[in-house]
């Protein structure tokens, strides 16, 4: 059925273009005219969806198509047969004359469009010497671009010349079902269909551009911290007891506790941290008191410098600090525990990209974390007589999109933190008199200050040679028994050094 249709088109053509008088001019936008000679074989190459004309010396008889999906033939005039690639593959096409002598053959291969490819690369991307091949269904990139834009660009280029021959196939193969479904079968027959082969892969852009110049960053970053304490406290514990033949009587801000015989028991003295306490006890009176004073400021600096290399268009990660364990309950019948690690410490992700004119293009992610007690928690089980206690983290973090010259800093993230907490607990009335309103009252005065900034400073970086750099450990000299046991030294001494050589 399929032969049949496509004798009917292409007889159907002929007769239309004899009617017009359709001469060999009828194939605009062709390569030109490809002469076949007489009993020989020639080799074709089409670019897809374009068409060409073939001339034989002698009137044709009959033509035929190996393989119809690659190229569809009309013939135009006893000598002249117009060919239209239709698909990218291999295929041959045979012409006999009308004495039934084998008049020659071609050899049709049909690529894609290379020189449309190439004329539109070179349009956009003008200083950018790159080459174009094809591999059956692939399109292979091959050059030096300047920079990964460039090289992003012309793979996008490909992949939507790529998008537009899918799309044209499906358009042609829609065309034909419609075609085919219009065609009516002979009695008793089924309708004839264009072709039952299914769609194949359009294929893909194979990218073997190479990048000139530096493409190796290494960013080095500046996380700076510093916090600021001030703690003030002054905490009274007073006790007071009068004690009389007819009751006792007495006054306390700290706490007591009843006797059975109706006495009452001051609280034992408590000083959390620095104070002063005294006691005054005879037969009817009893005094104690303790007074908490303390004043204190503390300071802490984070300051970490960490520094990672990795290739334009690579993501790179850095890790200085530990793991802690986190419990994680576990369903089903027999149920139980089991144990996930959560990092802290240093962190940096970075993915840089080096532009045309030497900058660099930076997605950075910057996190600085600390094990915390103070919001820690416990967890313990009825059935097994153990805890754990999972600690909390204190956290400061970053992430953004910069873009920087090699060598230029710029601040990432900045925090200013100030907190005050003040608390007064006082007895009523007691506690408001001037001077010894204060044995009857606490104070606690709170106040932190945070400021943190972190810097980014990409550079362009080169290999270098080995002994040009110095590591940590090359100073370090092991101590012998003198030196550790009678000089008391965790480090020996240098030896000195000659021309270069250490000196034995």
């Amino acid at each position: 059925m399929l032969s049949t249709t496509r004798i009917v088109i292409s007889t159907l053509a002929v007769f239309l273009m004899s009617l017009c008088d359709v001469s060999p001019a009828f194939a605009q936008g062709t390569t030109g005219i490809q002469q076949v000679p007489m009993g020989g074989a020639v080799d074709v190459t089409m670019p897809l969806y374009k068409s060409r004309i073939i001339s034989v010396a002698q009137p044709t008889g009959r033509v035929a198509v190996g393989n119809p999906d690659v190229a569809d033939i009309v013939v135009i005039s006893p000598t002249q047969l117009y060919v239209l690639a239709k698909d990218i593959g291999t295929t041959n096409m045979l012409f006999w004359g009308r004495d039934g002598r084998l008049l020659g053959s071609v050899n049709l291969e049909v690529a894609h469009d290379l020189e449309g490819l190439k004329a539109k690369l070179h349009q956009l991307l003008p200083d950018e010497p790159i080459e174009i091949y094809s591999a059956q269904r692939n399109i292979v990139l091959k050059g030096r671009a300047s920079n990964v834009m460039a090289m992003n660009a012309a793979v996008r280029i490909a992949e939507g010349y790529l998008a537009q021959i899918q799309t044209a196939k499906k358009t042609q193969q829609f065309e034909q079902q419609k075609q085919a479904m219009t065609l009516a079968a002979p009695a008793g027959g089924k309708r004839g269909t264009e072709s039952e082969k299914e769609d194949q892969a359009v294929g893909s852009v194979i990218n073997l551009i190479e990048i000139a110049g530096a493409q190796q960053v290494m960013l080095s970053v500046k996380v700076a911290e510093i916090q600021r304490t001030e703690l003030k406290r002054m905490n009274a514990n007073l006790t007071a007891l009068w004690m009389g033949s007819d009751g006792n009587f007495g006054i306390s801000n700290g706490g007591g506790i009843m006797n059975s015989d109706g006495s009452f028991l001051p609280n034992p003295l408590k000083i959390i941290n620095q104070g002063f306490f005294g006691a005054f006890i005879d037969d009817d009176f009893k005094l104690t008191m303790a007074l908490d004073v303390a004043k204190e400021n503390g300071l802490a600096k984070i300051l970490a410098e960490p520094t990672l290399a990795t290739l334009t268009g690579q993501e790179a990660e850095f890790l200085s600090g530990g793991e802690f364990p986190v419990p994680v309950p576990q369903g089903g019948t027999f149920g139980g525990i089991t144990v996930e690690f959560k990092p802290y410490g240093v962190g940096l992700k970075f993915l840089p990209v080096v532009l045309s004119d030497g900058r660099i293009n930076l997605k950075v992610n910057v996190s600085v974390s600390e094990l915390a007690g103070d919001s820690s928690i416990v967890l313990s089980s009825s059935d097994v007589s153990t805890s754990m206690f999972v600690p909390s983290l204190r956290r400061r973090s970053a992430s953004a999109t910069v873009e920087l010259g090699d060598g230029q800093s710029m601040g990432l993230a900045g925090l200013l933190d100030d907190k005050l907490r003040e608390s007064v607990t006082k007895f009523p009335g007691l506690g408001d008199i001037p001077v010894l309103g204060a044995l009857f009252r606490s104070n606690d005065y709170q106040k932190g200050q945070t400021e943190l900034v972190i810097m980014v400073t990409p550079h362009l970086a080169k290999p270098v040679a080995a002994g040009s750099v110095k590591l940590p450990t090359d100073a370090f000299v092991e101590p012998n028994d003198v030196d550790f046991y009678l000089m008391g030294r965790t480090e020996g001494k240098a030896k000195a050094t000659s021309g270069g050589h250490q000196v034995n």
